[in-house]
């Protein structure tokens, strides 16, 4: 007789959360309107006095992060752990946090180390240009120039884009997704290749002087979702917490409040 599986003993992220009262997410802080680090309380927006905002990191999947904490009913509050997005896989690895969220793409390279939960956002990447080139970049094909400079933030899926895509144009490495933008404002790049929800909020965020390279025809596929170690029952409550939030249209609701609407979001 074939032994079989048995579960009754299997422990899990989950019950490790539980037990511990808090749930403790990865977060780069530099990708709007996912996740931000706060460094001027000042900028934060005016809200009525039955909403509170978590005033260290502020975004949308800062947001699904609480949400996330409550539909698991903890007693404390939320902890978020700093990372990098060349260091996501490795410090997740080394159990630093139980969850990374905040505009995290899912790639097949992710996916050989980690779970991705159901995705939350269809995206695709396109670019950002300065408003006095829309007329010179029209294409991907466009920038992938001799003589152009497409800058990126080291580490992440824009970055392994950009390897993959662009033969001809120099590839610009700034360490800080932070100012890869204001890199091309200021004429140190020509071109900034990332998810086109985040070059749309750029775009608003700088009217008249950056654009959007074929807006509404992403050159690629490509989800968003939240990464966890290879645990399967912690993934299976993300997952139907996930679909709970999409489902019930609360996913729309906060990415409404971070995007759509006129957000006082530092411009760099």
């Amino acid at each position: 007789t074939p032994p079989s599986l048995t579960y009754t003993n299997l422990t899990s992220k989950l019950d490790e959360i539980l037990s511990r009262g808090y749930l403790k997410v990865g977060t780069t802080g530099d990708y709007k309107p996912f996740s931000y680090l706060v460094t001027n309380t000042s900028l934060l927006p005016t809200t009525n006095s039955s909403t509170k905002i978590n005033t260290t990191y502020i975004g949308a999947d800062i947001a699904a992060a609480q949400s996330l904490s409550n539909a698991l009913a903890l007693p404390s509050p939320v902890q978020f752990i700093p990372t990098a997005w060349a260091n996501l896989t490795t410090d997740l690895s080394a159990n630093k946090f139980d969850i990374a969220m905040g505009g995290i793409s899912l790639t097949l390279a992710r996916s050989r180390s980690a779970f991705f939960s159901t995705a939350i956002q269809r995206v695709g990447k396109t670019g950002c240009i300065r408003c006095s080139d829309a007329s010179k970049f029209t294409s991907l094909s466009s920038i992938d120039q001799p003589g152009v400079r497409v800058v990126v933030n080291p580490g992440g899926s824009n970055q392994a884009f950009d390897i993959a895509n662009l033969k001809a144009a120099t590839i610009v490495l700034v360490k800080d997704n932070n100012a890869v933008y204001q890199a091309v404002l200021d004429g140190t790049g020509d071109a900034m290749i990332s998810d086109l929800i985040e070059v749309e909020l750029q775009v608003k965020l700088h009217p008249g002087e950056l654009c959007v390279v074929n807006p509404g025809d992403p050159w690629n596929f490509e989800e968003l979702a939240y990464m966890m170690g290879r645990d399967v029952v912690w993934k299976n409550f993300v997952d139907a917490w996930v679909r709970v939030m999409l489902g019930g249209g609360a996913w729309n609701q906060t990415l409404t409040t971070w995007y759509v609407m006129d957000y006082r979001w530092p411009s760099v």
